[in-house]
């Protein structure tokens, strides 16, 4: 702990309030107005948060009323962010989005530097119990999703997720809370606290079950093994002696509290929230779910990942891509294998990987040395039985729990998961009685760099509203929109590729082909291996009628993502432009072989097939194109044609029909219907 020369010391006093405050805050804090509407919140409040802790623990070592303590974590721990800082400007790909990112490293870096300053047995015992009031909270939101309550004002990309964006982030922050938890039941000195952490626990970990996160039950239980281990090695006070728990009538409320999370775990999931990725159907049982860990396809990809993050981090071991750059450089060694249509990784889902990628095998070291001097720092006091020896174990045994879990996923990322992994280094530091006091000057800039980072925070949150605004302009086709929103994201910075391509969408509706391809070259300038990028780049180019870059840039598109469908329709129209009709063909069919429900295609095959007289063929394609769109007036009116001009036995009939249904539905230029008109005379006549 620190060395304190007066008992009335305002940083005590703040850390007392701000820092329970936070624990329970991070956790539950969103905005649905954001696009990353869990993460930049999160990340404000703990800016917002560190900024008035550093002032006054500033404030408080000016003035002498306390000293700089240095514990056996913060050489590794500075050392590591001073690598990453290093290669930041070394980014291969984006040195802006790079420095973004490592913003929000430095964030959790100072939130261990701050927290080893300032944390007390004290503050961090009633931090531990108003977490317990938040878990008990965004646990009893997350259970109710689970039961099928509609719970849709809270946004979410997968439920059961509470106020996580996603139920693997929940899952990954109660790894790491439910030690810390465990903590404060065992060392209860009063029944309220003990029903509270039983509590807390009984809900926490039906939340936990609840996710079928299956990488965050083996953290978990990596976590409490070692814990566990400790505990038998060196046989520390647990319960303490001054514990509720020493009576046996109280240990009937975690007895019962235990009970229940064993009753209530085997239900199945019930989640009727819309817009939400469902639970695996092969994850619904609970069993089900614990025996699909070894079964053969249950990484979801991630070997695959991982086997080309190996690849990245052989061709730049020392300092890596640099932060944040491992999304830009997937594309080029993905070779079609996890690239999707609107979708692509942003990460290899395992944390010792996405570092050695970006960092090198370099900063893997340096973060590895800090997990091995946090891991030595607890042991020491728990040989000797030190009294913070219960606290000092929950807390090294959630940062375990988190680390195994970034074996299979990605906390580093996330706000809460990353809070609670510093904050418990940040504990080990401060309480393993194994610090010196130093006369660094770095502390006295602590200040001055959260303010830079929340700086950046606030710029990249007024880009993420005018991202998802765009998002959703697009989606409604409301250009008018999209062109503001696009405008105002650009003018907070170059944060995200994708809205580069939401302004080639704004110039490509307006017919400004040439700001078109600019709007996608600048956005290839941050991201150069946007699948995204090139194929709306090459149809920039197509239809301002320059075919032969078009073409160019359509098979990069391909070379980097072979099954890109989009990619092969527009090369078709491209060749087809050219006059290369067998190649234009061989577009299209392929676009359809990747994507058998893709009207378009089988649309453009049908039509560029009636221009070869291939007239089979023709109806065919149009008959595909239908069945996957069958509200399509122009598909009725194209298909319509082919057996026209056919005239096979029952074409005409059949023709006649889907002119009917063509000249029912369409709603555009009354032009377009005078063949159908003419037709469906000609053919009633006869």
């Amino acid at each position: 702990m620190n060395t304190h020369k007066s008992t009335d010391i305002l940083t005590d006093k703040v850390t007392l309030l701000l820092l329970p405050a936070l624990f329970a805050a991070l956790p539950l804090v969103y905005d649905a107005d954001l696009y990353r509407f869990s993460l930049l919140p999160k990340r404000l409040l703990l800016q917002g948060a560190l900024l008035v802790l550093a002032l006054v623990l500033t404030r408080d070592l000016l003035g002498g009323r306390l000293q700089w303590m240095r514990g056996p974590c913060f050489l590794p721990a500075t050392t590591f962010i001073l690598w990453t800082s290093l290669t930041t400007p070394l980014a291969e790909y984006n040195v802006f989005g790079a420095t973004v990112f490592l913003s929000q490293q430095v964030t959790f870096f100072l939130t261990f530097v701050v927290l080893s300053q300032v944390i007390t047995q004290i503050n961090l015992s009633k931090s531990i119990e108003w977490l317990c009031w938040s878990i008990c909270v965004l646990s009893t939101i997350g259970i109710l999703e689970f039961w099928g309550v509609d719970v849709s004002a809270i946004p979410s990309n997968g439920r059961p997720s509470s106020t996580f964006a996603y139920r693997n982030f929940a899952a990954s922050y109660l790894i790491a809370a439910l030690p810390l938890i465990a903590v404060h039941t065992l060392q209860a000195s009063e029944r309220r606290g003990l029903v509270l952490g039983s509590a807390a626990g009984m809900l926490g970990s039906l939340f936990l079950i609840y996710t079928r996160s299956r990488g965050a039950w083996v953290g978990g239980l990596v976590g409490f093994t070692f814990g566990v281990t400790l505990f038998v090695k060196y046989r520390f006070d647990c319960p303490p002696s001054t514990s509720v728990l020493k009576r046996r009538s109280a240990w009937r409320v975690p007895v019962a509290a235990a009970l229940i999370t064993l009753v209530m775990a085997p239900w199945s999931p019930q989640v009727s929230a819309p817009h939400s990725r469902h639970i695996d159907e092969g994850k619904t049982n609970l069993l089900d779910a614990i025996s699909s860990v070894g079964v053969s396809g249950a990484n979801r990809g991630r070997r695959i990942m991982w086997t080309h993050t190996a690849s990245m981090v052989a061709d730049h071991p020392v300092t890596g891509l640099g932060p944040d750059n491992w999304k830009l450089a997937y594309p080029a060694y993905d070779q079609g294998d996890m690239i999707q249509v609107g979708s692509a990784p942003e990460r290899p889902h395992n944390d010792f990987l996405w570092i050695a990628a970006e960092t090198g095998v370099v900063g893997l070291g340096l973060f590895i040395w800090l997990i091995i001097s946090a891991i030595l720092a607890v042991c020491r006091p728990a040989h000797r039985k030190a009294g913070n020896t219960l606290l000092v174990v929950a807390a090294i045994s959630g940062a375990v729990a988190l680390l195994a879990h970034g074996v299979f996923s990605f906390p580093r990322e996330r706000i809460e998961s990353s809070f609670l992994f510093w904050s418990c280094l940040a504990t080990v530091d401060a309480l393993s009685g194994q610090r010196k006091r130093t006369d660094l000057v770095f502390p006295y800039a602590v200040p001055a760099v959260i303010v830079l980072c929340l700086a950046i925070t606030v710029l990249e949150m007024r880009f993420d509203r005018a991202l998802l605004r765009g998002l959703e302009s697009f989606a409604g086709g409301d250009m008018v929109s999209l062109d503001r929103h696009t405008r105002d994201g650009l003018s907070a910075g170059p944060f995200d590729s994708r809205m580069h391509l939401l302004r080639n969408k704004v110039e490509q509706s307006g017919r400004n082909y040439p700001l078109a391809q600019q709007a996608c070259m600048a956005g290839l300038r941050y991201h150069p291996n946007s699948v995204e990028l090139y194929s709306d780049l090459g149809m920039a180019y197509a239809l301002n009628n320059e075919l032969v870059r078009a073409e160019a840039t359509l098979l990069r598109a391909a070379d980097l993502s072979p099954n890109h469908h989009p990619t092969f329709n527009n090369l078709g129209g491209v060749y087809q432009g050219k006059g290369e009709l067998d190649k234009a063909e061989s577009a299209y069919l392929k676009a359809t072989q990747i994507k058998q429900d893709y009207p378009d295609a089988w649309s453009n095959l049908g039509l560029l097939q009636m221009v070869k007289g291939q007239h089979n063929n023709a109806v065919q394609s149009f008959t595909n194109a239908l069945r996957h769109q069958r509200n399509n007036p122009a598909l009725h009116h194209n298909l319509a044609d082919a057996l026209y001009v056919r005239q096979g036995a029952g074409d005409l009939e059949q023709a006649g029909k889907h002119y009917e249904v063509f000249l029912r539905m369409w709603r555009g230029d009354p032009s377009e219907t005078s063949i159908a008109k003419a037709r469906m005379k000609e053919i009633r006549s006869q």
